[in-house]
């Protein structure tokens, strides 16, 4: 989850106090019928699917508005249990082993097995909107408690935790020892795996919803005050920066083969990792590009606010399709061989062919 989905219901939310009143662009489901020629099938979630979802042990698991996490048949879209929690669910969930792992806004990161029974839980002070990242048996999460927690995988015990001076809303992204996260204090923080110490911080002018993305050199992450930034991993000093222009902060990024993906305010971008010269910008999307970008061979996969999953050319930018929504795409593909699978603000999770 990215600004453009987690930034957009979180300040709507703090706005207004009150989940369940979010309002978007798109045209309602009860004015638009599915292209039958794509669609393998739907589901109904009871609720908005802002969730992206992941396949394991045969079961196809995301979360949704309505509290639960689901298991579905991912080749017919038939329900095999869900697990209740006592809030929404806005985030994707991790699985490792036998396990799925995801946050409430009740404050509880959730281990669940493959058949759906409550393993553990670990309560933060505040509610979870922050992806999961399970690493050598430990979970990473952030928490509107304004903490990054370390949680060990098997027992749902507290390793550690550090303090940021703001929510947490973005997901930890693990790499070579190191947890990369952003805080809505407006920095990107660098901490030690084992013990949560501090190894560097770069602080932006705006608060930090999106995920990091990282390469063997390089960290990238974007800010609310409408820069797209890559970082040296080492020390965290500045290589490049882009600036948007929009008021929205760019989304959480893609790093394939060389070229960072992100989207914004109507806008895919593709730089290249060196230099963030532009290979190409695409303004197809119409409407907020709200998640992070799926790249699968040749294709940048991305769904945008106005309720369109789009399919670009990696090299020109070319749109090759869309698919049409009965609502706003915040729920970053998850795609196979011949299918795409993707959650919708119009409640259901769609299941199309590649």
């Amino acid at each position: 989850m990215s600004h453009s989905r987690r930034a957009f219901l979180s300040s709507v939310s703090l706005a207004i106090g009150s989940a369940g009143c979010i309002s978007t662009d798109s045209s309602s489901s009860n004015q638009w019928t599915p292209d039958p020629e794509r669609l393998r099938w739907r589901y109904d979630a009871d609720g908005r699917v802002f969730s992206s979802p992941i396949i394991a042990d045969e079961n196809l698991y995301f979360g949704s508005e309505d509290g639960h996490l689901r298991a579905l048949d991912p080749t017919k879209g038939t329900l095999r249990w869900k697990f209740a929690t006592r809030d929404e669910i806005w985030v994707d969930p991790a699985v490792s082993g036998e396990t799925v792992y995801v946050g409430s806004r009740d404050g509880n990161l959730y281990a669940v097995d493959t058949d759906g029974n409550e393993r553990w839980r670990f309560k933060a002070n505040n509610g979870i909107t922050s992806n999961p990242t399970v690493v050598d048996g430990s979970v990473y999460v952030g928490s509107e408690d304004s903490h990054v927690y370390a949680i060990d995988s098997n027992t749902g015990e507290k390793q550690w935790a550090y303090q940021t001076q703001d929510g947490v809303a973005a997901g930890p992204v693990v790499d070579g020892g190191t947890v990369y996260v952003g805080s809505r204090d407006s920095s990107l923080y660098a901490l030690d795996t084992h013990n949560g110490e501090l190894l560097w911080t770069f602080t932006t002018d705006d608060s930090i919803w999106a995920d990091a993305a990282v390469d063997s050199d390089r960290v990238y992450v974007g800010s609310s005050d409408a820069n797209f930034y890559a970082l040296n991993r080492a020390n965290g000093s500045l290589v490049w920066s882009r600036d948007t222009g929009d008021s929205l902060s760019p989304s959480s990024a893609t790093v394939h083969e060389k070229t960072v993906y992100f989207g914004n305010y109507g806008t895919c971008y593709a730089l290249e990792t060196a230099t963030g010269e532009a290979r190409w910008i695409s303004d197809k999307p119409g409407g907020n590009v709200n998640a992070r970008p799926k790249v699968v061979d040749d294709t940048v996969f991305v769904g945008d606010r106005r309720g369109n999953l789009h399919a670009f050319d990696t090299s020109t930018g070319e749109r090759r399709w869309k698919y049409q929504a009965g609502n706003a795409v915040y729920s970053s593909p998850l795609v196979t061989d011949d299918t795409i699978y993707f959650g919708s603000n119009d409640g259901h999770v769609y299941a199309i062919g590649r």
